[in-house]
């Protein structure tokens, strides 16, 4: 299987996952086969400065994943990856080594896709503005992680020196 990251950086499994895949800097494609790593490669986002959409999703099936990690994604773009047969996973964040293990072990949310969207590419304002506000919610919780997790290493340092 090739899993698909979205990442800040062209570090491979030490890479930093990116929030949202579509604008991201870079992808990190791992090619993995009973829970081992065979290949990484990084590849530049050639949309990450202004893509249309679907093209993003497109070119992640060119490149054989069959799943795609980012720290946030709304329902249109979970939409479009699964309709490829590309299944998303949202709600990571840190080093692509550490997720990657997390997802191998059952312990990273794969995002459903609702039917309504699967059936509907187009979605309303209200059921928009709500999907926005729950992916915000998301997002400020896992913002919240990483500045406990940043404040944690800090004071370790600190003690250290």
């Amino acid at each position: 299987m090739v899993i698909a990251f979205a990442t800040d950086d062209r570090n491979g499994l030490d890479g930093v996952l990116a929030y949202h895949f579509g604008r991201c800097p870079f992808f990190t494609f791992v090619k993995v086969e009973d829970g081992k790593v065979l290949n990484v490669r990084v590849e530049e986002n050639p949309f990450a400065e202004n893509h249309q959409v679907g093209v993003v999703p497109q070119w992640i099936k060119e490149n054989g994943a069959e799943m795609i990690v980012a720290g946030g994604m709304g329902p249109r773009a979970q939409q479009m990856f699964a309709s490829f047969g590309i299944r998303p996973v949202v709600g990571a964040y840190g080093k692509i080594g550490d997720i990657l293990n997390q997802l191998l072990g059952g312990k990273v949310r794969i995002a459903e896709v609702e039917h309504e969207y699967a059936s509907n590419h187009t979605y309303n304002n209200e059921r928009s503005g709500s999907e926005e506000i729950r992916r915000l919610k998301l997002e400020v919780e896992q913002l919240r992680k990483i500045v406990a997790d940043l404040g944690s290493r800090i004071s370790e340092l600190e003690e250290k020196f």
